[in-house]
């Protein structure tokens, strides 16, 4: 056991004189000096000149890695300064070899020959030119400019920074800090001084500090009047972001990409464009057909108008039974007629159908929570009768159903990608999906066919709206009598002119017709009974759409800036 202890023993010393060996390698790389020259150019720009002085001590090396951030988190999406101009000299101004990569988000200077060895001090001249490093403020213009980095591996033993601006500044205008120390820290630098070229009036700003420990660095406040530098106007401005944030055109991409597409797949044909009264729904369509063809849509209301058709046709009568109490609504009776079904299409077959079942009388109630699945059915049937007849090349729902699951998977996916994009991307992404959304909704086409059924029903519910005075003019109009009233009813109610057309009856239609009773029949007239035929469609809107529910799922560096804060920056270290 105590051998055991002497051995561990040992081994701990071992390492630890391993590392004490290594201490004073590590140590002999330092930057002797960091001296950094700003020009600030009118268009808010600016040129940097960084003299290194690196010393490798005993250390046999290629030369100095220089990484200067260029990529940054803002607003919640990246923003990139603008780097060029880039070159690297020695202390006689003789060019030195070099690469600029990028790496991670920075900007990698690489100096140095891969083939040729140095060691002792090296003097470096890095320069290069930065757009996009202003932030402009209501008050004044700001430069936050990270001088030398808080990334070296290595200590800077002393550091200067001189900041000439582009034409005097009065000192009372001028605004400028320097902090020193590792990433946060608030510490100010040795010295800050201003250079001064006339009274009050200063062009240039001087910062010093001492020895920086490695992770330790110099950044720089200047905040300048505003109209010393030039902001970019909010096109170019925009034009930067999206440069940076390509995401943020997507929306764009897709509206142009939309319109494109609506025109060419999705826009109806061309008509007569002029719209003529017309007085008969055109080619002997229903209701339900007319209400589907006028906003492409077959509404729930365009089934309970087709009730009211085949009331009026003499399949149904319709029985209003009053309830008394005033929260309580008023129910309707339905009773099925022995007359011909051979005159029915396919949906209105199935209409009768799905309310009688084998009855021969129901009350509008009793089909609550229980007809949802056959409305849905329904109102399929409608849509594909409309295709059938040549009304539209597809099924408007389908069409529209394609568009609605991928607006939802593409508003899926910018919740996901969120945390990666940034709210800008994800709200790129959002817009986007709500784009395709919009779109679905006007891209249901209309055949040729389909543009001259509808220009006909614009016709039709001209003349229902039409005046007493401009009826009298129409020539070939119907005369007023109570069968035309009721035959045309159901399509004025798909068309939303139902009161319109009824007053228009109210001094000659004084009695009830046959396929609908009402217990205030005594005070019955056209307008009335539009009135209560409203009444129905309401009730019957709302309780053959019922389901029950189980069936559904249902800042600025003078405001807390600090070290290490703000653009530039970056470290290095030697290779």
């Amino acid at each position: 056991m105590l051998k055991r202890k002497k051995i561990f023993f040992q081994i701990c010393l071992a390492i630890l004189f391993s590392i004490c060996l290594a201490l004073p390698v590590a140590a002999q790389e330092k930057i002797n000096n960091f001296e950094v020259e700003i020009n600030i150019n009118r268009d808010g720009s600016i040129n940097v000149r960084e003299f290194i002085v690196y010393n490798f001590g005993d250390e046999e090396k290629h030369g100095i890695l220089r990484d200067i951030p260029y990529k940054y988190k803002v607003g919640g999406g990246s923003f990139k300064l603008r780097f060029s101009d880039f070159s690297v000299k020695d202390g006689n101004g003789s060019d030195v070899d070099f690469d600029v990569d990028n790496y991670k988000e920075s900007k990698r200077v690489k100096i140095g020959n891969p083939d040729v060895f140095v060691s002792g001090l090296q003097n470096y001249v890095i320069e290069y030119k930065v757009a996009r490093v202003f932030n402009f403020f209501d008050d004044y213009d700001e430069l936050y400019w990270n001088v030398t980095g808080n990334d070296w591996i290595t200590p800077i033993r002393q550091s200067k920074a001189t900041v000439n601006l582009p034409i005097g500044v009065n000192v009372e205008e001028l605004k400028f800090e320097c902090y020193t120390g590792k990433s946060g820290s608030n510490a100010k630098c040795v010295s800050s001084r201003l250079n001064f070229i006339a009274k009050d009036e200063a062009d240039s700003i001087i910062f010093s500090d001492d020895s920086l420990k490695p992770g330790a660095g110099v950044t720089i406040v200047i905040g300048l009047p505003k109209g010393i530098v030039e902001k970019p106007s909010w096109l170019k401005a925009f034009l930067e972001i999206a440069r940076d944030n390509w995401i943020v055109v997507l929306p764009l991409l897709a509206l142009i990409f939309f319109i494109y597409f609506w025109k060419k797949y999705g826009k109806d044909p061309l008509g007569r464009k002029t719209i003529i009264a017309e007085f008969t729904a055109p080619d002997n369509l229903s209701p339900a057909e007319v209400g589907t063809i006028i906003d492409e849509r077959a509404h729930k209301k365009d089934v309970s108008a087709e009730i009211i058709n085949l009331a009026v046709r003499g399949h149904i009568k319709i029985k209003r039974i009053e309830k008394s109490g005033i929260l309580k609504a008023d129910d309707y009776e339905l009773e099925k007629l022995k007359v011909k079904e051979d005159n029915l299409n396919e949906f209105q077959f199935a209409l009768l159908k799905a309310l009688f079942a084998d009855k021969e009388k129901i009350r509008l109630s009793d089909l609550k929570d229980k007809f949802y699945k056959d409305l849905n059915d329904i109102i399929d049937r409608i849509y594909q009768a409309a295709v059938n007849k040549g009304y539209f090349p597809k099924n408007p729902k389908k069409v529209r159903g394609f568009y609605m699951g991928l607006a939802i998977a593409v508003l899926v996916i910018g919740w996901f990608v969120g945390p990666f994009l940034g709210w800008i991307g994800m709200a790129s992404v959002w817009i986007t999906g709500i784009l395709i959304l919009v779109f679905g909704n006007v891209m249901p086409k209309k055949t040729r066919k389909g543009v001259k059924a509808r220009e006909k029903i614009l016709g039709l519910k001209m003349y229902l709206e039409v005046a007493e005075k401009d009826r009298i003019n129409s020539h070939n109009a119907p005369e007023k009598r109570p069968k035309v009233f009721e035959k045309l009813l159901p399509f004025a109610i798909v068309l939303g002119v139902e009161k319109k057309w009824a007053k228009q009856f109210e001094d000659i239609y004084q009695e009830s017709p046959k396929w609908y009773s009402s217990a205030s029949a005594r005070n019955f007239s056209a307008l009335a009974l539009a009135n209560n035929l409203n009444g129905f469609q309401s009730q019957a809107n709302s309780i053959l759409s019922s389901a029950p529910s189980s069936a559904s799922s249902g800042g600025s560096g003078f405001s807390g800036g600090g070290s290490g804060g703000g653009f530039g920056g970056g470290g290095g270290g030697s290779w």
